[in-house]
């Protein structure tokens, strides 16, 4: 891996159908804000199986994952989008008990490298199969002589899907890209986004 030196072009699309095996297909997408930071924590089964005093195998795959987004704020139509907010009419969102939607997210991660002597940048695009975003908490504050900017952070749950008849789970995709423009274009492809 190269180091993060930056986070641009956070997309979105409501899950339209999964059927195991089959693979996922999705409604139209979204470009959800500007990017600010993502946290992404694997979830693993994390066992150890031992035989006469002596550790004698592990398991350290994926079980599930966590995903904090922190985007520059969300508008109406996003919230819809990612938190499933009901359009009671054309101006008014409700916030129900409704269980939030699944979708699919992504986003590029600018990378750089300095390992050979020249700085190469590259653009790793990043898309997640199946997540489920929830807002746990909003600040919202008096304007003060010292501003101090509150944007909300989406709290990401995620699982695996099973995109063929193997019967493996995946989680996510990425690929580099020398070019910013290619890394938008694969992730456009992911959502829908014309």
């Amino acid at each position: 891996m190269k180091p993060n030196v930056g986070m641009v072009y956070p997309v979105c699309a409501p899950l339209a159908t999964y059927t195991p095996g089959t693979g996922v297909t999705y409604g139209t997408g979204c470009v959800v804000a500007e990017a600010r930071s993502a946290t992404l924590n694997w979830n693993r089964a994390d066992g150890e199986f031992y035989g006469d005093d002596a550790l004698l195998d592990t398991e350290n795959g994926i079980l599930s994952y966590t995903l904090d987004f922190e985007p520059t704020g969300l508008s109406d139509a996003v919230r819809h989008t990612l938190l499933g907010e009901e359009i009671a009419n054309t101006s008014e969102y409700y916030i129900t008990d409704n269980d939030v939607p699944e979708v699919g997210f992504g986003y590029v991660r600018v990378m750089r490298d300095n390992s050979s002597g020249t700085v190469v940048t590259t653009y790793e695009a990043w898309w997640f199969y199946k997540v489920k975003f929830g807002v746990n908490n909003e600040e919202t504050r008096t304007k003060e002589s010292t501003i101090e900017w509150r944007t909300p952070t989406l709290s990401g749950k995620g699982t695996g899907v099973q995109l063929d008849s193997t019967g493996k789970l995946t989680f996510a995709v990425h690929e580099s890209f020398n070019s910013l423009s290619d890394a938008k274009a694969f992730l456009k492809t992911k959502a829908g986004i014309t």
